[in-house]
C-alpha cells in the first residue's frame, strides 16, 4: 500500500491540474470574448461620435435653396417676369450668391437668364430675384398646354471657409384649375428635382 501512495498523489495532482487548465483556459476565452465585446463596443461609439461631429459640421453651414417660384406680371404677354424666391436653409451665411435659369419649351431652350453672384444671404433670410424673359414664339402653346414649361434653376455660392456649392433644381409650370384662361390667369410652378453638390464634385 505504502508504495503506491505516491502513484496516487501524482494522479490526483495530475487530474488537479488538467482540471484548473480547462477552468483557466475557459475563463480566458470569456474574458478574451468580454474583452474583445468591450474594445468593439468602443470603435462602434468612436465612430458614431465621429460621423455625429462630421454631420454637425456639415450641416453648419449654408444651404441654398428655392423657396417659391411666382409669375409676376405679362403672362398675357410675350414679355414675362418671373420671381424667384431664394433662401438660406442652413446655419451660417452664404457668400456670392447667383442664379442661372434656363428656359425650356419641352425639349426646346428658348432663355437663358444668368445673374452675378455677388448677393451674401444670411442664415433663414429670402431675396427674391426677379427674372425678366421673352417668351416668344412658345408662348401660346405653353399657355394652351401643347408644351411644357421647365425651368432649370442653378444657385451658386460660398461658405465663410470657402467651400463652394450648388443648388439645382428642375421647375415646371403646372395649369390653373380647368376652364381658366391661361392667357390672363396662370397656374403655379412646382419645385422638382432639387439637389445641392459641392463644385469640385459636379460633372461638367
Amino acid at each position: 500500500m505504502t508504495t503506491d501512495l505516491p502513484s496516487w498523489i501524482t494522479v490526483f495532482f495530475t487530474a488537479v491540474i488538467a482540471v484548473a487548465t480547462i477552468v483557466y483556459v475557459r475563463l480566458t476565452a470569456r474574458l478574451w470574448a468580454q474583452t474583445k465585446r468591450s474594445a468593439d463596443a468602443a470603435m462602434v461609439a468612436s465612430l458614431a461620435a465621429q460621423k455625429s461631429a462630421e454631420l454637425a459640421a456639415a450641416l453648419h453651414r449654408p444651404f441654398m435653396g428655392l423657396q417659391l417660384v411666382t409669375h409676376k406680371s405679362g403672362w398675357g404677354t410675350d414679355s414675362w417676369e418671373i420671381v424667384f424666391v431664394l433662401k438660406n436653409f442652413g446655419t451660417m451665411p452664404a457668400l456670392n450668391v447667383g442664379l442661372v435659369a434656363e428656359f425650356f419649351a419641352d425639349a426646346s431652350g428658348f432663355a437663358q437668364v444668368t445673374e452675378p453672384a455677388s448677393i451674401q444671404i444670411f442664415p433663414s433670410a429670402e431675396v427674391e430675384s426677379v427674372i425678366r424673359i421673352n417668351s416668344h414664339p412658345h408662348r401660346v402653346a405653353i399657355q394652351s398646354g401643347t408644351e411644357k414649361l421647365r425651368i432649370n434653376v442653378h444657385i451658386p455660392y460660398k461658405a465663410e471657409d470657402g467651400r463652394r456649392f450648388e443648388y439645382r433644381a428642375e421647375v415646371f409650370y403646372a395649369e390653373g384649375l380647368p376652364g381658366q384662361p391661361f392667357s390672363h390667369l396662370p397656374g403655379r410652378f412646382v419645385i422638382n428635382k432639387s439637389e445641392t453638390s459641392p463644385v469640385d464634385s459636379i460633372q461638367s
